[in-house]
């Protein structure tokens, strides 16, 4: 590891720590549980990492990949924590996000798990790397279908998730680029992918440090997301009774 890549490395491990300090002293990890759990996954698998050194050895080599399994799971709830946030006042669409957010969750795991079941030791770092690359794509995509319900009813953002939504979209985007280019070009970007990923995660932990700083609730939105999603469920209802009530009528006849 060269100079640069711990002094990314100290610094990022420093903001993390911030980070923890103030949502303790504030209480902010009471109302952000799922963010927090996420901080203290990397802060602690940074902590390992450096306890395993050398990063020749094989303990570093799996240490490495269960954290990354770890803290891949573990990032999922933040994503759950913005949604949970930023729809908490639309409890029709807040219910719906929570499903699909769950059975692509649950999906994903069992694939994996399945794909590493015969060897677990040998297919760890395929399984964690594809694992991660997916987890990222499906966040990123659920993280740009929210920004769009944001902007399209001008949903109102406190700090706190302001900075938690920019912070980790642009953490994902770099992570996606990131796995991408490694996919492609295999072990030969290891290097420029780690200064890549270290560079995006100290950008969304500056953003963090700053709009998680005390605590600064949503404000208080309009129902008209609410009352669309309440619009097109009834529709989709009656769709559905016409649609089984056109099939029985055929099988009948």
């Amino acid at each position: 590891m060269g100079i640069l890549d711990r002094v990314i490395w100290w610094e990022g491990d420093g903001m993390l720590m911030c980070i923890l300090w103030r949502l303790s002293l504030m209480s902010i990890g009471s109302r952000y549980p799922f963010f927090g759990v996420y901080v203290v996954s990397v802060l602690c698998s940074d902590l390992v990492r450096m306890y395993l050194q050398p990063v020749t050895s094989e303990a570093f080599r799996v240490g490495y990949w269960v954290s990354e399994f770890i803290c891949a799971l573990a990032s999922f709830g933040v994503t759950w924590e913005i949604y949970s946030h930023v729809l908490a006042p639309y409890k029709g669409v807040r219910r719906m996000a929570r499903t699909v957010l769950s059975v692509l969750l649950t999906v994903l795991i069992i694939r994996t798990l399945a794909e590493a079941s015969a060897n677990a030791v040998h297919a760890l770092v395929p399984s964690t790397v594809e694992l991660e690359r997916n987890l990222r794509v499906v966040q990123s995509l659920l993280l740009l279908g929210l920004v769009g319900l944001v902007v399209h009813y001008a949903v109102p953002l406190g700090r706190n998730m302001r900075s938690m939504l920019v912070g980790y979209g642009l953490y994902l985007g770099s992570t996606v680029v990131a796995l991408s280019l490694r996919s492609q070009w295999g072990a030969t970007f290891e290097g420029a992918e780690g200064l890549i990923l270290r560079l995006g995660w100290n950008v969304a932990l500056v953003i963090w440090c700053v709009g998680m700083w005390s605590y600064a609730p949503n404000p208080t939105p309009d129902n008209s997301l609410e009352c669309d999603y309440e619009r097109i469920s009834q529709n989709t209802i009656r769709a559905l009774a016409q649609l089984r009530a056109s099939v029985t009528q055929s099988w009948r006849l």
